[in-house]
């Protein structure tokens, strides 16, 4: 296939991962020749079911393709492209059934469900490229015929079908390379300077989708004389006609215009500085780097790292379809137990006579029953010594850690799925057992990460001191102080996770120590190895996803966190021993800086999902974070606004201040909550102060005591003081009155009765700063914060305002007081009603 006029040389064809497709085609077909008759009848009840829903979702798809180009605002855009991304799930579930029917198809369906899975983990949908990409899914539906048609048929024209197949299957590939490449470089400046290299790419893709779809056509006369419906792909008509509106976006355009052309400016640093200062951004050195590259060789270049990805995709493919055969067969057998993979799982589910979940307190026990009566007949010195393990399964502390690693979603229940992705993580260490399995998770992960937060500490202050001893010259004197604001931030950003180094060494038995040590030593390895794969920069969190094999992203971030530093490490010490820090170690450290916020977002948006998840369940949410996972979410829950400063110093040292990040580089964030720092609270805080202050300035005000004084006596209440007139220095004078609200008989106190006023509220004052400031008003605040919303500047002063007034009417021990009535008063004369 020719490649369009304007690209230097055709797309990299990466090479296919036949092993992961061929795996999924054998699943597909060991599930049929299990019970075939029966899948069969099951394939084509599944067929018959989501063809009508398919076919709803194409047309509801190509409507809204329609209105795309009527579109201009952004975030409009953005939602549209968004609903055509997610309104194709159907067709997906569909085409996967044909495929199951007809092996033949499974390389091109199994192709496009690897692309679609990445697109959709996506925050942020680009409107153009979803258009190619819809394109895409529909130029696969074709793939439909083949479910008109009988297997036997297939064998006439197999050769050609394979080679149809094939190549679809390689444009797939090829397009979601591109548009990875074109999600990792987010910043706007390359949206500019490479716009008119996106535009030829995404019109070749469209051809190429033309050409597939031509293909399939003419395959299906072949196959049948049935006339199917017809989808429209009028991809280059909705790419011409789309339209998003950017005015720094236009100005950025003009500018290259004005100044030779995108080309031309891209080998130009200055320029390309002047470029992002127009969009609002800072161009990194990174950036202006891989600027100066020709686009076929950024995206040969990104094309290795993306198929590690699809690599990981592939696999979660293959396990959910796994698991959706095994609930078809299960229902022809005896029961639930058999969904579990492991036989001595499998044995203790089905002697307790468990459902499809069991409460996680109730699975630990059944476990511990289980061993104990094992070891105890065969002899505590049978089983590889395994009657170590026995505490750990009896004693009330490990029972959390066990059931929270097994618990994916910290529901407390424990379903068979999670059981089975549990226990299957075993295959990494071959030669454990399953009671060893267990207790390493039950206290070894955790010494673990004890031991990686404490080396991760050491290396961060090795680098810091030997920061401090590098003499350089003036001009260079910048970049030494930017690696050093980074090497800071990153000393509380990385140690998010709540870790508690002992200060005295823990008994641990050696068989456990044993196995930490083991587990460590192949958790460090696969991590480098990984990471290596993707030039230790982690870009999004697919790429993370792919580099700890997990989506849980709290079982591997201590060791994935450690090897970052390691290599960070390796570069500022190079950085130190020739006494300069150069482009090259500027770019390597704002990669591995960027991969530690893509972690750390990571890390937020994992507690945040486990937040929702417990308030839906009505759970105490401080609880469960101080429990889960041995309370490693704590201090990012409890602290976050001691990691938004450190993350806005970071960001603000790598991509600057002026502008928003995507969604994969921004934390603190949620659809219903507004993206405001608690560090505003800090501030209000202070602004509070400075208005009690002035309450207290009101009391003694002598400018209007008698309007105060009049509207104090009108609201009088029996059992509130009594406001008798003012004193010589003009302040209010307030004494404690009886239930006839009467003033008390007797001379006044020593000091002046304008004395008794400022003693008393200084005592108020005292009592609110230690008691209320730092009690009730953290749960006040927590009580209105707990979906996420931050209250306005308003709210919070009025509340905690109410609050100390609130407060001085129960603090009758102090010398004079505030009553409610009072308190009403003020708050009118201030405007809180």
């Amino acid at each position: 296939m020719r490649s369009p006029p304007g690209c230097s040389r055709p797309l990299p064809l990466p090479p296919l991962p036949s092993a992961s497709t061929i795996a999924l085609q054998e699943l597909q077909v060991k599930a049929m020749d299990e019970n075939q008759e029966h899948t069969l009848s099951q394939l084509d009840e599944s067929i018959k079911r989501l063809e009508p829903q398919a076919e709803d979702e194409v047309e509801e798809v190509e409507r809204i393709l329609d209105q795309l180009p009527l579109i201009h605002g952004r975030q409009e855009a953005e939602e549209m492209a968004k609903k055509l991304v997610e309104g194709v799930s159907h067709v997906i579930d569909y085409l996967g059934a044909v495929a199951q029917l007809h092996p033949a198809a499974g390389i091109v369906v199994g192709a496009l469900s690897q692309v679609v899975s990445l697109e959709l983990q996506r925050h942020e949908n680009n409107a153009h490229i979803v258009v190619v990409h819809t394109t895409m899914v529909k130029t696969v539906y074709h793939v439909r015929f083949l479910a008109r048609i009988q297997v036997k048929f297939e064998e006439d024209i197999e050769e050609r079908m394979k080679v149809i197949f094939k190549h679809m299957g390689e444009t797939i590939r090829d397009f979601g390379a591109f548009v990875d490449t074109y999600h990792t470089c987010w910043q706007k400046t390359y949206k500019v300077l490479f716009a008119h290299v996106h535009k030829r790419k995404l019109e070749h893709f469209g051809n190429r989708f033309q050409q597939h779809k031509e293909d399939l056509d003419e395959m299906k006369k072949t196959l049948t004389q049935m006339q199917l419906s017809t989808v429209v792909l009028n991809t280059e008509k909705i790419l011409n006609a789309l339209r998003i509106e950017d005015p720094d976006v236009q100005k950025a355009e003009e500018f290259v215009k004005q100044n030779g052309g995108a080309d031309e400016v891209r080998q130009n640093p200055e320029l390309v500085d002047a470029v992002a200062s127009i969009l609002q951004e800072k161009a990194t050195l990174g950036m202006k780097e891989m600027l100066r590259q020709d686009f076929d060789d950024v995206l040969e270049k990104h094309t290795a790292r993306y198929m590690k990805k699809l690599e990981n995709v592939q696999d979660a493919i293959i396990a959910s379809v796994s698991a959706s055969q095994t609930a078809i067969l299960s229902r022809l057998n005896e029961g639930p137990h058999v969904l579990i993979e492991d036989e001595e799982i499998r044995t203790i589910w089905e002697r307790n006579r468990w459902k499809s979940c069991v409460k996680s307190r109730i699975f630990i026990e059944g476990i511990h029953e289980h061993y104990q009566t094992k070891f105890h007949e065969h002899g505590s010195h049978d089983h590889s010594n395994d009657a170590w393990t026995l505490p750990f399964f009896s004693r009330a502390m490990y029972h959390s850690a066990i059931g929270d690693i097994v618990d994916d979603d910290g529901s407390g229940y424990l379903s068979a799925s999670e059981v089975n992705e549990f226990v299957s993580g075993k295959r990494s260490m071959p030669s454990w057992t399953n009671p060893q399995w267990f207790a390493f998770w039950a206290g070894g992960w955790y010494n673990n990460n004890v031991w990686y937060h404490r080396h991760i500490k050491h290396m961060l202050q090795e680098m810091a001191t030997s920061l401090g001893t590098v003499r350089t010259s003036e001009r260079s004197r910048h970049s030494v102080d930017l690696v050093q604001r980074i090497v800071e931030s990153l000393t509380t950003l990385v140690l998010v996770a709540d870790v508690e180094d002992p200060a005295r060494p823990v008994k641990v038995p050696h068989q456990l120590r044993r196995l930490q040590e083991e587990y460590r030593s192949y958790e460090e390895q696969f991590i480098q190895t990984n990471l290596s794969h993707f030039g230790n920069h982690i870009s999004d969190k697919s790429c993370l996803h792919a580099v700890i094999q997990n989506t849980r992203v709290e079982l591997h971030m201590m060791a994935l966190q450690k090897a970052l530093i390691v290599h960070l490490q390796m570069i500022v010490a190079e950085a130190v021993s020739s006494n300069q820090v150069d482009d090259r170690h500027l770019i390597a450290i704002e990669e591995l800086a960027t991969s530690c916020i893509v972690v750390f977002v990571a890390f937020e948006d994992r507690m945040r999902d486990l937040v929702r998840s417990w308030r839906f369940e009505g759970k105490e949410i401080g609880m469960q974070v101080d429990r889960y996972a041995d309370g490693l979410f704590r201090k990012c829950y409890r602290q976050t606004h001691t990691y938004e400063r450190v993350y806005d110093d970071l960001r603000g040292c790598i991509f600057g201040n002026d502008f928003t990040l995507p969604r994969h580089l921004r934390p603190f964030s949620s659809g219903s909550r507004i993206q405001t720092t608690v560090d505003g609270l800090n501030r209000e805080l202070t602004v509070l102060s400075e208005r009690v202050q002035t309450l207290e300035d009101h009391l003694s005000n002598a400018e209007q005591p008698q309007q105060i004084e009049r509207r104090a006596r009108s609201t009088f209440c029996p059992s509130s003081p009594s406001v008798t007139g003012r004193s010589k220095d003009g302040a209010l004078q307030v004494v404690p009155g009886d239930r006839t609200g009467r003033p008390p008989q007797g001379p006044p106190p020593p000091g002046g009765k304008g004395a008794v006023v400022r003693r008393g509220f200084e005592k108020i004052l005292r009592r609110i700063r230690v008691t209320l400031l730092f009690d009730r008003l953290s749960a006040t605040l927590s009580s209105m914060t707990h979906n996420y919303v931050l209250p306005s500047y308003d709210q919070v002063v009025s509340s905690v305002v109410r609050l100390v007034c609130e407060t001085s009417i129960q603090t009758h021990r102090c010398g004079a007081c505030l009553g409610r009535s009072q308190a009403c008063m003020v708050l009118s004369a201030y405007g809180f009603e």
